[in-house]
């Protein structure tokens, strides 16, 4: 993944401005550091009760992120907030799992699950289902807890929009 010098610097920038505090993080809340493949794309993260919001702007519509944790512990749970008009196709990857889900029309078309380089369907109801719900131009993307347990202190998120 490409890290441009004028990316980490103002990420640089902005963990100064936080008081050496990661961005989004409190002293006793999860903080991450995070790239986005396009510089274009935002992403802001949010911590409250429990749960980290992580809201992500994409004027191309098409991109990821990387993120890795600075804290001990990942969040107890994580909420995908993806500002786009559609979603082709999202998927949620750490070294553990590889998830990928579609939705058209608002509704959840699929989800799979990539295992030994097979991707199988999945279903409501199993451990590692996304619950996506569609707000008014955006997507919020519940990570399952089982994904969360399993990610270590790293995970990547890639999508694209239906209407690029």
């Amino acid at each position: 993944m490409k890290r441009s010098h004028l990316q980490i610097l103002l990420f640089s920038f902005l963990l100064m401005s936080c008081g050496g505090v990661s961005a989004g993080a409190q002293p006793d809340e999860p903080g991450f550091i995070v790239i986005t493949k396009n510089p274009d794309d935002q992403v802001g993260l949010e911590f409250e009760n429990g749960t980290s919001l992580i809201d992500i702007q994409s004027p191309t519509g098409i991109g990821s992120a990387a993120f890795e944790l600075e804290s001990d512990t990942m969040p107890g749970n994580m909420i995908l907030r993806l500002h786009l008009k559609g979603l082709e196709e999202f998927r949620l990857k750490s070294a553990q799992h590889e998830i990928s889900a579609a939705v058209s029309g608002g509704e959840i078309e699929n989800q799979t699950i990539l295992l030994s380089g097979t991707e199988s369907p999945l279903l409501p109801g199993h451990p590692l289902w996304m619950e996506i719900q569609p707000g008014e131009g955006y997507f919020d993307i519940t990570v399952p807890q089982e994904f969360i347990r399993n990610a270590g202190k790293m995970f990547e998120i890639e999508w694209i929009d239906f209407y690029r």
